[in-house]
């Protein structure tokens, strides 16, 4: 266990609402009704298809991927394309706000997108053949987005507001459209939205993860506008949250789980992208160290999966990829984890109604917390985008498939510097992660156990508008032991 100084948790506004706030969620919550439209199931068939067939190379899967999710965005999206009302269970924020992350979570994989097919192809051939123009939908949401006078205006953020985090998805996509989209703006667009990208800068933030959004928006403004408020400080803190073995706690009383693969390593490989100079020994440094061990987690067929945030899975292999990038890795053991991820997940009804679903296969009421929305779960897309972005020059595209570690032999792994052992089993395709403490003493089998929303709560999240579903996460609720089939999910 590692000596993280603690800070005094800030009050975050929508943890906390008062009677003016369920007011406000509430109007956001009729005009959600307003402007839903009918679940885009057109393509839910075909995917599903694409990812049960073995011969599918990983390449056409994964951009049949993205016109998958992309048309789907084209039908749900509003306002020039800044917000989006996807099907599904809201989050403790407003409706207005998991509209936003419908449209912040899903630009970055058409910038990535773009981005890897360079200045000569920009259209995407939809399935049901449409032309759609990726530049045009992120050109025409950031000039209504950071518009005070358009309808789809992002807003003015205040501390701890989740658009917070959004905004780091959302300067990302305009570090990776750069070539198509940054240069069309004239001086006063530019200039307007970095006014909007700099409310960032004096904002609290909670002390984990989350200081990784504001950098990652201060490193794009300074790689496309020269403007350097880099907060060094928020620098400084992320690094102190790193264990040993490039594991990161989540905070000073934060759990070791999944985040350190699609929050934390994810957000550092970017900021290195964005900025190569600025710190690559330890980035690269501990991404070499974190997927020594992470690298053993994959089989065919799961993942022991342990933490929050369980719709997120899709995402697991994104350290992967980079190492792959930085030639940790080889492409084709990458390849394979992270094509038979996908395959897993997706042939297994990931994928709904045009995004992927709040659960681990299909929704799962249980598995989603008050913070996720409809379309939180398009964070699954991160590790596409990583693919996207460095598939080509990394080899993953063409590297023939490697055995994974467990289908070498069996294995005994330990990684002391979270407390957790790994056990792979080559017979049974099978790995476990056993934690070596436990994260609370008060538990029982009752206590343990994944907990149903109750009647009267599923009414007033109806009525209200805002997640009021039971706290599943089993590390949490002390559970110490998983496995990558996964059946403490079922």
């Amino acid at each position: 266990m590692s000596d993280i100084k603690i800070t005094k948790r800030p009050i975050v506004p929508y943890e906390n609402p008062d009677w003016a706030m369920y007011f406000h969620l509430f109007q956001e919550n009729l005009l959600r009704f307003f402007h839903k439209k009918r679940s885009y199931t057109h393509n839910d068939n075909h995917i599903a298809k694409v990812f049960s067939i073995p011969q599918a190379g990983l390449k056409y899967q994964c951009n049949e991927l993205v016109k998958y999710v992309a048309e789907a965005f084209d039908h749900y999206a509003v306002w020039d394309y800044t917000h989006a009302y996807y099907p599904g269970r809201p989050s403790q924020q407003s409706a207005r706000t998991d509209a936003m992350e419908g449209a912040s979570r899903l630009l970055p994989t058409l910038a990535a997108w773009l981005y890897s097919k360079g200045p000569n192809e920009s259209n995407l051939a939809l399935a049901d053949g449409r032309q759609l123009s990726p530049a045009d939908i992120i050109h025409a949401a950031f000039l209504a987005g950071t518009d005070p006078n358009h309808p789809g205006f992002w807003g003015v953020m205040h501390d701890c507001d989740q658009r917070i985090c959004e905004s780091a998805d959302l300067a990302l996509t305009l570090w990776l459209s750069r070539e198509h989209v940054w240069i069309r703006f004239n001086h006063d667009e530019q200039a307007r939205i970095v006014a909007w990208f700099s409310q960032v800068n004096t904002l609290i933030t909670v002390d984990n993860n989350w200081h990784l959004f504001p950098l990652t928006v201060q490193f794009v403004l300074k790689s496309l506008a020269g403007v350097d408020h880099v907060d060094h400080d928020k620098y400084e803190r992320i690094k102190e949250f790193h264990v040993g073995a490039g594991w990161f706690r989540d905070g000073a009383l934060g759990n070791y789980d999944y985040y350190n693969a699609w929050g934390f390593h994810y957000s550092f490989y970017w900021l290195d992208q964005i900025l190569p100079d600025f710190d690559p020994e330890f980035i690269r440094g501990t991404l070499a160290e974190f997927v020594a061990s992470y690298r053993y987690f994959f089989t065919t067929q799961g993942l022991p999966f342990f933490g929050r945030s369980a719709c997120y899975r899709l995402a697991a292999a994104a350290p992967l990829i980079a190492a792959a990038d930085h030639g940790i890795l080889p492409p084709g053991e990458v390849k394979h984890a992270f094509s038979s991820s996908l395959s897993y997940f997706i042939s297994n009804g990931a994928l709904k109604a045009g995004l992927p679903t709040q659960g681990v296969f299909g929704c799962d009421d249980r598995l989603i917390d008050n913070y996720s929305g409809p379309a939180s779960s398009l964070w699954s897309l991160r590790a596409l985008n990583m693919a996207l972005y460095c598939g080509d020059r990394s080899g993953l595209w063409e590297a023939k498939p490697l055995p994974l570690p467990v289908e070498q032999g069996d294995f005994t792994l330990a990684i002391p510097a979270i407390g957790l052992q790994l056990q792979g089993v080559r017979e049974t395709n099978e790995v476990v992660a056993l934690f070596r403490f436990d994260y609370t003493a008060q538990q029982s089998p009752l206590t343990r156990r994944l907990e149903q929303q109750r009647w009267w709560n599923r009414c007033k999240e109806w009525v209200i508008g805002r997640a009021e579903r039971p706290k599943n996460n089993l590390l949490r609720k002390g559970v110490t032991c998983y496995t990558s089939k996964m059946f403490h999910f079922f």
